[in-house]
């Protein structure tokens, strides 16, 4: 199955979505929203945001639902990505938005 978008295009797609979730809760001083881990105190990382985006995309197609889908990396999408840290990665449980709790 070919989607038409090339790898390259995939790949900044997801750079473009990481930094765009980093900008809002990610490590430097001028987010929107800053989010750090309840444990560590340490703040989000790209890492662990990407982690989380990976986990949504998952779920997205593992659940197959026409309200739960890629928004191509709109606000949803990064508040749902957000949820996912908060509840899997152990950030500030403040944050979450209750956006995936239909889910369990």
């Amino acid at each position: 199955m070919n989607s038409g978008t090339t790898n390259t295009d995939l790949n900044d797609m997801l750079i473009d979505f990481t930094d765009y979730v980093n900008d809002f809760y990610g490590n430097s001083n001028d987010v929107l929203y800053p989010m750090n881990h309840e444990k560590t105190g340490k703040r989000v990382t790209k890492t662990d945001i990407i982690s989380a985006t990976y986990d949504y995309i998952h779920l997205v197609n593992t659940l197959k639902n026409d309200r739960f889908t890629w928004g191509d990396g709109d606000s949803l999408d990064r508040e749902r990505v957000r949820d996912i840290l908060v509840e899997n990665y152990g950030y500030d449980s403040s944050m979450n938005g209750g956006s995936l709790s239909w889910i369990k």
